[in-house]
């Protein structure tokens, strides 16, 4: 489908990069530009930026990133006009489509599979009389209808081969569906029949909204209590936060993740009024987790069950998130109840309320846990002051850092001095960071390409009164040619240089080369002599290079031949030219 140069334009200009981007990754402002950890790869000292300016965004590790369409279309895994379609609906604008989405690979046709069972799952529980005590389950479990819709929670019927009839139909693969674990598998005769069966189907999203996976809740008792999708392609639970999709504007908003135990706490505390909850599918906090929640907010507050292994969870993921920066805080829950237990017992308003004013740093929290065993166990005391010592030096703010001492002051019965002195041996120093500054040696051939490419970006006239003495084969890197190439399909429609709007005329493989030209520093009223200099080293370079592909291919022709003195007269010029080259 071919979309309107005038519509690309008008949502480009519409969407802003910042807000756009700061919805992926934790933002700080450094002088014109803001800096992140990049959401592209893995890294411990931010080198993403973005430039509300320029609108565009770059990571100086990876090279990813460029203007809203690109952003998107990396970060979503999506095609350019899926990235120009919801762009626009962010902005009120239709744009149109006649075209089918074709699915290109087994992990997006695993995900589509998911989504026509999900759709169906949903289907069934509302209209088929065999789901009626699963729905009347939810009902009484305080399910409004609303929220199953919201949800789109679903019933698989109590029959071994539904699935596996409903994608046998649609024409998918059934040993893909059984990769994708909708389907099980006799390894005996290789029959495959439904893994969910009379349970109600909660789906379990990605983070870009897709869903991947389902936990099959039992309504009447059956073990297990829920049975989740295993392990595929598309779903790994040391990736997945679930409700992440939905919960991602919130945390942004309020800079804090509410990590919560399960997806059902989810679900009730997000209907409460709590959007920015999410929670892990059941497993451990994984380093994925860690670097994605990292990457979220600057602060997590925890919210587990209040019971004995609640607390020791707590305890665990605290450490581990305090361990790697993190600002973490506890809402301690009442003795023995989950989230949904809470919020029933004091209402949604009343609940809401009690999470907003009784969030505790995590070490203050520990200390609690801990208050008993330190004061009528001598044994541990030292162990335990040296622990929560180094606990308070990992925290960020010096403010929240002396409130914590003097609580350890009490509870360790420690003058107040004498612990802040021991703290400051455990507080690491931190260094204002900055995106990264590319130390890169061009050659004098490059140097010139850039330079020239520059003040084209800067000058369309100069652009037009240079064409005709300079063609995209004068430039001797690849990324340089697909510059100086798409400036003429640029500035044929375009008056001024945008490189916001250039980033899409661009391949991809030259946008990092593209805004490292940008950002170059140089005259900005050159002569017409300059400008003729540069364009002299580009002209020599290209001559020299052709003389020595004839010194060569005249080399191998004397080899061929077994002219032994052509040979050694044509490997002295070769010698001779590079030797000059160099000089």
């Amino acid at each position: 489908m071919q979309i309107k140069q005038e519509i690309i334009n008008e949502i480009r200009e519409k969407n802003d990069i910042l807000s756009l981007v700061s919805q992926y990754v934790k933002l700080e402002k450094r002088g014109r530009n803001y800096i992140g950890l990049c959401p592209f790869h893995d890294e411990k000292t931010p080198s993403f930026s973005v430039s509300p300016e320029k609108q565009i965004c770059h990571c100086f590790g990876c090279k990813k990133g460029g203007n809203v369409f690109q952003f998107l279309e990396q970060i979503e895994n999506i095609t350019f006009v899926e990235a120009v379609r919801r762009l626009g609906e962010n902005v009120g604008i239709e744009v149109e489509s006649d075209q089918k989405v074709v699915v290109a690979n087994d992990n997006m046709k695993m995900i589509e599979m998911h989504e026509l069972l999900r759709d169906y799952y949903h289907y069934v529980l509302k209209a088929v009389k065999e789901a009626e005590p699963a729905l009347q389950y939810l009902y009484d479990r305080g399910f409004t209808e609303e929220l199953i819709n919201q949800e789109k929670i679903g019933y698989s019927p109590d029959i071994s081969h539904f699935a596996n009839d409903f994608l046998e139909k649609r024409g998918f693969d059934k040993a893909l569906a059984y990769e994708a674990g909708l389907l099980s598998r006799n390894e005996e005769n290789f029959t495959y029949y439904d893994r969910f069966r009379d349970r109600i189907m909660f789906p379990i999203n990605n983070a870009q909204g897709h869903t991947v996976g389902f936990s099959g809740r039992t309504y009447q008792n059956q073990e297990p209590k829920y049975l989740n999708s295993p392990e595929t392609p598309i779903f790994q639970k040391r990736q997945l936060l679930y409700h992440l999709d939905i919960a991602r504007k919130a945390i942004r908003k309020q800079d804090e993740v509410l990590l919560l135990e399960g997806f059902m706490d989810v679900i009730k505390v997000n209907e409460a009024g709590l959007t920015n909850a999410i929670a892990t599918m059941g497993t451990a906090l994984s380093r994925e987790h860690q670097l994605q929640l990292k990457k979220l907010a600057g602060n997590i507050t925890l919210m587990f069950d209040g019971d004995k292994a609640g607390i020791e969870a707590t305890l665990n993921v605290g450490e581990t998130l305090l361990a790697a920066g993190t600002n973490v805080y506890v809402v301690p829950l009442r003795t023995g109840m989950d989230p949904d237990e809470m919020i029933k017992a004091m209402g949604r308003e009343k609940f809401v309320s009690y999470v907003n004013h009784n969030k505790i740093a995590f070490v203050s929290y520990k200390m609690r846990q801990m208050s008993r065993e330190v004061t009528s166990n001598d044994l541990v005391y030292e162990q335990k002051l040296n622990e929560i010592l180094q606990d308070i030096g990992r925290v960020k703010s010096s403010a929240m850092r002396k409130k914590i001492l003097h609580e350890a002051s009490e509870l360790f019965k420690v003058d107040f001095d004498s612990l802040n002195f021991e703290v400051a041996k455990y507080v690491p120093h931190r260094h204002e960071t900055a995106a990264p500054v590319q130390n890169v040696i061009y050659s004098k051939q490059e140097r010139a390409e850039r330079i020239v490419l520059k003040h084209f970006f800067s000058d369309k006239a100069l652009y037009h009164k240079m064409y005709d003495e300079i063609t995209d084969e004068h430039f001797k890197k690849p990324s340089h040619q697909a510059i100086y190439h798409a400036l003429s399909g640029y500035y044929d429609i375009e008056e001024h240089f945008s490189i916001s709007q250039f980033l899409s005329f661009v391949q991809d493989h030259a946008h990092s080369d593209v805004i490292s030209i940008d950002n170059m520093e140089i005259n900005e009223h050159p002569s017409l002599d300059e400008i003729n200099d540069y364009l002299y080293v580009i002209h020599t370079e290209q001559k020299e290079q052709h003389e020595l592909q004839n010194l060569k291919k005249e080399l191998n022709e004397a080899i061929a031949a077994g002219d032994i003195d052509r040979r050694n007269q044509l490997l002295q010029q070769i010698i001779i030219f590079n030797r000059q080259k160099k000089q």
